[in-house]
This record gives structure tokens, sequence and C-alpha cells, in this order.
């Protein structure tokens, strides 16, 4: 069995503080690494504390393929998740769509594969029950361990993608989880694996590594505290982006450009690929964006309200930004609109004032970049901010070292969170 294991019960919750946030071994689902006592912090919580291990034995592994196999893998997968008290859910009805229809045209045409494992869980726990309560080992039925969606695109460099990706803390499970995966990838061509993905290769990847004491902000990638490091067992690190928080009071961008900016809608923006690919293929390991992977980005974020300008000089399109209020807190108290009274209830909220801002892409034409235009679109963010009440804009992910972050910086956005992309290379 794999040496990183999950503890899943504890007589008490681990703090969640700012000392112990960014520990891999610290967190509020009490995942520990047991190989190395490491945190002095949470070796002396744990002290009288009755510890249950989960390791599992008896895998099954499951490629649905028609209507009723989808929908045992939507459930596995949500059951996966909301194990996670931290976790922030997708908007439910459009994942059971995604999931559930098989003629989304980005997945039509790939071909994505569900793929999910079950096993069954035998449990070791301390010989001394508190209360004097009877220990109780073994296992009835299976329960879910890892469930992906495999985003096979042999012209991206051979390379198929671990969409929506979540793995129980368990090496071997997350092996017998890549074996599946690779065996399935490389009957379509495929000889690399990168992962953790969103819907697509260029939205949504990357597994966090620090900062998890955060509530997520809307549409970032989000895994338990121990994903990043159990993926380095297997996986080589390929990619690493950041992601910005830029406050509203006291942020400025010099406005001196040529471009005249408008409104701009998600269903224009199809309109102007190029543009989109420019904001998205850079931040991504896809090397391009096809029409139908972007429609399905689109699709993605256009649940909740979205605002955005397009630059034009002479009627002709050389920049773009996209912006969102951060919902959040109301996605996860609606817990995705899962059920219907919740769901009725965020799309009736989802109108009301938010307390900070989304910055989720924008770009400017190649040929048009260095002539104040991207400054220009980040001061009509900041002015609009201002104007509904956000106290701040989360920008990105982006990757680290590219020429967003460097602007975002040089207006006064910090870096608060990162995340890993990681390949498996045959």
């Amino acid at each position: 069995m794999g040496a990183l294991q999950s503890v899943s019960t504890l007589s008490t919750e681990l703090p969640t503080n700012g000392d112990n946030s960014n520990c891999s071994c610290c967190y509020n689902q009490a995942i520990v690494r047991l190989e190395s006592p490491g945190c002095a912090l949470v070796n002396k919580r744990l002290t009288a504390k009755r510890i249950v291990i989960v390791a599992y034995f008896n895998y099954s592994t499951h490629l649905p393929a028609d209507w009723w196999a989808r929908r045992s893998f939507l459930h596995t997968w949500w059951q996966l998740n909301t194990d996670d008290a931290r976790w922030l859910p997708p908007d439910y009805t459009h994942l059971r769509r995604l999931v559930m229809r098989t003629d989304t045209p980005y997945w039509a045409r790939i071909g994505a594969q569900p793929l999910y494992l079950a096993a069954l869980p035998q449990r070791r726990q301390a010989a001394h029950a508190l209360g004097g309560q009877p220990t109780l080992a073994g296992a009835v039925f299976e329960a879910p361990v890892a469930a992906t969606v495999l985003l096979c695109e042999p012209e991206h460099a051979a390379t198929a993608y671990l969409g929506l990706l979540h793995c129980a803390n368990d090496e071997e499970t997350l092996t017998r989880l890549l074996d599946a995966a690779l065996t399935h990838a490389a009957a379509l061509g495929c000889t690399r694996l990168v992962g953790p993905s969103g819907p697509t290769p260029a939205w949504g990847g990357g597994a966090l590594c620090d900062s998890f004491d955060r509530l997520p902000p809307l549409h970032t990638p989000y895994h338990p505290p121990y994903l990043a490091d159990l993926l380095a067992t297997n996986m080589e690190p390929c990619r690493t982006q950041v992601l910005l928080t830029l406050p509203i009071s006291g942020a400025s961008a010099p406005a001196t450009s040529p471009a005249t900016l408008t409104p701009l809608s998600l269903s224009d923006l199809a309109a102007h690929p190029a543009l989109l690919e420019a904001a998205l293929s850079p931040h991504s390991d896809a090397p391009s964006l096809a029409p139908d992977a972007a429609r399905l980005v689109l699709d993605w974020v256009g649940v909740y309200p979205v605002m955005g300008w397009l630059a034009q000089v002479d009627a002709t399109p050389v920049g773009f930004v996209v912006v969102q209020p951060d919902l959040a807190p109301l996605v996860r108290q609606s817990g995705g609109g899962r059920w219907p009274p919740w769901r009725w209830y965020a799309k009736w909220a989802q109108h009301r004032p938010a307390a900070r801002g989304r910055l989720l892409f924008g770009a400017v034409a190649p040929a048009w970049r260095g002539r104040g235009i991207g400054w220009q679109l980040l001061g009509q963010i900041l002015r609009f901010a201002a104007a509904v009440g956000w106290a701040e804009l989360i920008c990105g992910p982006f990757v680290a070292s590219s020429a967003a972050v460097t602007l975002l910086q040089r207006a006064g956005a910090q870096v608060n969170q990162h995340y890993t992309l990681f390949e498996w290379n045959g």
C-alpha cells in the first residue's frame, strides 16, 4: 500500500489558521503524511486522538459508455468531492449536461472518456477507541476512490489530459488510475499524460500547492492539500501558475491608448477566436485552441454573470478582457445548485452585489502590444469594479512568467496562490 494514507476520522478537527495553511499535512480534513513526522503542530494535536486509517483493496476500474454508467460516474465524482469541506462545486446542471450527453462538440470530437475507480476500504484504527467503544475493522461496500475524464488530444504532442481529476490520498490508488488512463490513451495514440485539467486542457489546469485555508475563488482549480504531493510520486511538474489579488483601492492603470472600448458579451467573443486563443493558450499546456474547445470554456464560465470589453482600433479588434463577480460563497452555500430549491435560490441571489470580482482572461493581439492597450483595458476593469463595490479583483491563474502577471504586479497585484501542472511522458 502507498505511503500516503487518509485519516478519515478524528475526535476533533485540526486547526486551519495561518500557521499551517501552507502545510500539506495540516488540514481541516486531517490529511497527514504518515512516513514523516514533519509538522510538530500535527504531532502535538494528534496526541491521544482516535485515528482511523483507510487502506484499499479489491479495486475495480470503470469506463462508462452508456447513459446509466455515465450517471454512476457523475454520482461517484460528486461524492468524492463533497467529502472535502473546502471544495467549491461547479454548476451541477451544466456539469450533468456535459457528462450525461454525448453531443457536446469538443467532448464528442475527442471522445472524452469518464474513468473512475472503486475499492473496498479496510479500516485500521487504534487499539483503544475513545470512550471504551468497540473497534470495528473491515468493510462491506465498495467506496469510490478516484475519478477523472480522459481528454485525448493526439495532435497535441500525443497528449491525454486528466480532466476534473479527484483521487483519494493513496499512492496505489493514483498508480492504478494512471495505469488505466495510460492504457486507454495509448490505444488512441497518446503517450503523454498531463493533469490535472478542467473540462478542457485550456481551462482550470493545475493542482493547488498552498493557501489551503482560503475559500477557492470562482473558476479556480482546487484540490485537497495532498494531491500535489501525491502526483509528484508518479509524475513530473511541467508548469507553474499563480493567482493574484489586486486591491481596487489604490490600484493604478495609465490609460493612454489608441483603442476604443465597447461592451463585449461571450457570444461576441466567440466571433474572435484568435484573441481568445491569445488569452488562453499561453496559460495552458495546449499549444492551440480549437473553436469547439473555446466554446466549451465560454459555456463553462458563462453560467454566471459575465462582463467584458473589446478594444478596437479603426474597427479592428485588438484586445479584450472578461470579468465576473466572485460568487464563490453563494456557489458553496447552494452546493452548486444540485438540489432544485438551492438552484432557484442561487439564480436569484447571483445578481446581488458581490464583495469582489474575478478577472477571468484577457489579451491584446500580438501586433498591438506595447501601445498601452492592456493598461487601458485594466483601467476600465478598475473603474467598473469601483462602481459596483468590489474591494478586490482575483486574477488568473496565469503562468508565473507571463506578461499578464508582470502587468498586474505593476498595477499593485500580489501573488497569493500557486498551482502546478504535472506530466508523465512515455
